[in-house]
């Protein structure tokens, strides 16, 4: 167990210091993209009303985590697979699991100051009174993960860094558009309800919107158990699937 953090422990310092000269433009970009969607509604006037503000709180989490953990690490896998940086990696002591692991954590670092300053912003933008609970801090990892997952699961099946980053680029769009994370689920059309039940973005926003209000009843801890399982089996197929001489 102790070679087990160790050695995810060096791995993880690993993946700090690939982004020692980028971190600051990640978390500057995660933090952008919701605050540009908090200002537009505002100047269109939508919000005023709580659940409604509620959704936009909640949902706009999830946008910066699609515009910087899934893209960011479907680019890092595919950039490793591509150029054989997994060979490095193939050379150490280590489980192909445990690195899925440590980009996966590494972005979380990134993305976890930009998802509390952002429910801090947005609750002086639209002048709600949210209930921020310690569980909060287990959701946005868990949000996190379960986006971080789809990316690298893009990252090891794509053919190409191009085919990677562009197929990642599309699904940040249907993560948005097609499962109700900034409106109400009743608002959209059926057809993309019924979508939006196979997304993990949906039980990630529901979650973190119901842990905003203090609402952990049943429906919370179903979101954290979907989110928990499909996290774990993307991750699981991750390590099967990635090669560590295949560049």
């Amino acid at each position: 167990m102790t070679r087990f953090f160790s050695n995810f422990w060096d791995l993880f310092l690993i993946q700090l210091a690939n982004w020692r000269w980028s971190w600051a433009a990640t978390m500057i970009n995660g933090l952008l993209v919701p605050l540009t969607t908090f200002f537009f509604f505002k100047l269109l006037a939508t919000s005023g009303n709580t659940e409604q503000d509620l959704y936009l709180l909640s949902g706009n989490i999830i946008v910066s985590l699609l515009f910087t953990t899934m893209y960011g690490t479907c680019a890092r896998f595919s950039f490793m697979r591509t150029f054989g940086v997994l060979d490095y990696y193939a050379t150490l002591p280590v489980y192909k699991g445990l690195l899925v692991l440590a980009v996966n954590a590494g972005f979380l670092v990134l993305t976890l100051p930009t998802a509390l300053l952002t429910v801090l912003m947005g609750q002086y933008i639209f002048n709600i009174t949210i209930s921020l609970s310690p569980l909060f801090l287990l959701i946005v990892p868990l949000a996190s993960f379960s986006l971080s997952a789809v990316g690298a699961l893009v990252g090891v099946t794509a053919p190409n860094f191009d085919t990677a980053t562009s197929i990642s680029g599309v699904l940040q769009f249907i993560f948005m558009g097609l499962s109700p994370i900034l409106v109400a689920a009743d608002r959209l059309p059926e057809f993309v309800q019924w979508i939006g039940k196979a997304l993990p973005s949906t039980y990630a926003a529901e979650a973190l919107r119901l842990s905003l209000i203090g609402q952990f009843n049943e429906k919370f801890w179903l979101d954290v158990v979907i989110l928990l399982v499909v996290n774990t089996l993307i991750m699981l197929y991750v390590g099967s699937k990635m090669e560590w001489r295949s560049a």
